[in-house]
């Protein structure tokens, strides 16, 4: 049934005119360079985006690009002076031989003036160019990377960006310029080293936002007073790696926050009282707190996930008492070093539906209770003791525990790291 509806979807576009898709040549096929002046184009593999070179796409509104190789900026240039009118360019796909190169955008990319959407996937050692800036009428801009990427200081005048992913890495020092995209709604990847805290402050429309600390919080007065008037905030990652806890009181005092992320030292959590009342998801890596926190987090009464990661409890034991976290679907414990018990009481947890656990290396057994919680779909285990499998397999001595659990998956190739 799908591969019918592709094809009907596919034929009513071609007879609507609704799109076209340009590939790129192999050794026993041929291209026809002509378009049907489609507004929507897709280009696929190799060279294909140079193709649009050819002739003038003045009715083009919109470029996809996939699969594409490593000379696409090279080729490109040409492309992009026959686009003038173009709103939506996303070249974010990776390249098929997904290879590491360096390259320089050409500044051609800056004459698409029109452009509302921009995603591209650039890659260790790429420059951004400087004519970026000319495009003040994006709404959206996404800047994904694998590597370090050069990014100048273009974002001055781009005051209609409503959402911003920059680069997780940027290898240059200047510092950009943030303070006037005041109708930002998400901003992901803002480094310390790379912004000003303080550019924060007249973002009120944010709802999104990741700060990722790379040096020992200079001020922590900058920092609340720059982050506390964000009321309307609904996600908010923070991450450091710094050895310093900071002072983050500030942060439950966002009422609409329904997920955060702390990626960060933070020996101990606030009573169950002072955290947004409408908190849904909450991520913890690298806390190491020394007191099992989920006596705390249990009582959040719209709780629906949770992860523990990296050290994120350094303690010996957890509990999870009867009536705990009413509403939780989801939790995740991985690469908590130190946990050698885990007890779960009747009546916890009664809506668990997932349950991964990870790399918990002294964790002895699976907890008695978790035969209690009927609601559980799912069990993954990875890269725990070889022993865990013959307990918890039909027959085993544990086996009663997770008998009720329609799926139990044994993972022990999964090096991967997860935050």
């Amino acid at each position: 049934m799908h591969d019918m509806m592709r094809e009907v979807c596919l034929s009513k576009a071609k007879e609507e005119n609704f799109l076209q898709v340009i590939k790129a040549p192999t050794s026993t096929s041929t291209v026809n360079a002509h378009t049907r002046e489609s507004r929507r184009l897709v280009v696929h593999g190799g060279n294909a985006l140079n193709l649009l070179g050819r002739k003038s796409n003045k009715k083009a509104r919109s470029v996809l690009g996939f699969g594409l190789d490593s000379n696409l900026w090279k080729q490109s240039a040409q492309g992009f002076r026959n686009l003038q009118l173009l709103r939506v360019l996303d070249l974010s796909s990776e390249s098929d031989s997904g290879a590491e190169f360096k390259v320089r955008i050409p500044s051609s990319i800056g004459n698409l003036i029109h452009l509302r959407f921009l995603s591209l996937n650039v890659t260790s050692g790429s420059h951004l160019p400087s004519s970026l800036r000319n495009l003040k009428l994006l709404l959206c801009l996404i800047l994904s990377s694998r590597g370090k990427v050069y990014v100048p200081n273009i974002f001055k005048e781009m005051v209609e960006l409503r959402y911003l992913f920059l680069p997780y890495y940027m290898k240059n020092k200047t510092k950009l310029e943030l303070g006037n995209l005041v109708n930002l709604e998400l901003l992901w990847c803002f480094r310390s080293k790379s912004g000003r805290i303080t550019d924060l402050r007249g973002m009120t429309r944010l709802r999104t936002l990741q700060v990722i600390f790379e040096d020992r919080y200079t001020s922590e007065k900058i920092l609340a007073s720059s982050l506390r008037e964000l009321r309307n905030l609904e996600m908010l990652s923070l991450r450091s790696k710094s050895d310093v806890a900071p002072d983050v009181d500030f942060i439950w005092n966002f009422i609409h926050l329904r997920d955060l992320e702390m990626v960060m030292l933070m020996p101990r959590l606030p009573e169950h009282s002072r955290f947004p009342p409408n908190l849904a998801h909450i991520f913890l890596s690298r806390c190491r707190m020394e007191e099992d926190p989920l006596p705390i987090l249990e009582k959040l009464l719209h709780l629906q996930s949770v992860q523990l990661g990296f050290n994120a409890f350094v303690g010996r034991k957890m509990v999870c008492t009867k009536g705990g976290f009413p509403q939780l679907r989801k939790l995740n414990l991985i690469y908590l070093d130190e946990l050698e018990e885990w007890e779960i009481e009747e009546g916890s947890m009664p809506c668990l539906r997932t349950l991964y656990i990870k790399r918990c290396k002294k964790l002895k057994e699976i907890p008695e209770g978790l035969k209690y919680i009927i609601s559980l779909k799912e069990l993954i285990i990875s890269g725990m003791n070889k022993e865990w499998k013959g307990k918890l397999e039909s027959g085993g001595e544990s086996y009663y525990k997770v008998q009720h659990i329609p799926s139990v998956q044994f993972n022990y190739d999964s090096d991967e790291s997860e935050e």
